[in-house]
């Protein structure tokens, strides 16, 4: 049982041993620009969506009744 307990914790640690290397031998990629979207231009979005949501929700249910 120790044993296979002993060579579990060996693979495992080769495996992070050689994970991190492969790691720092790569380039790092350049970074990019992207576009901020901010907090109110987030919650326009998702108060749009609800709108959306309330709309079709009493169509539906003003059609069934």
């Amino acid at each position: 049982m120790m044993s296979r307990l002993f060579a579990l914790a060996a693979a495992a640690g080769s495996l992070f041993h050689a994970s991190t290397a492969l790691a720092q031998s790569r380039p790092r990629p350049s970074p990019t620009a992207v576009p901020e979207i901010d907090a109110s231009t987030g919650l326009i979005a998702v108060a749009v969506v609800a709108a959306l949501l309330a709309l079709a929700w009493e169509r539906r249910r003003r059609a069934a009744g």
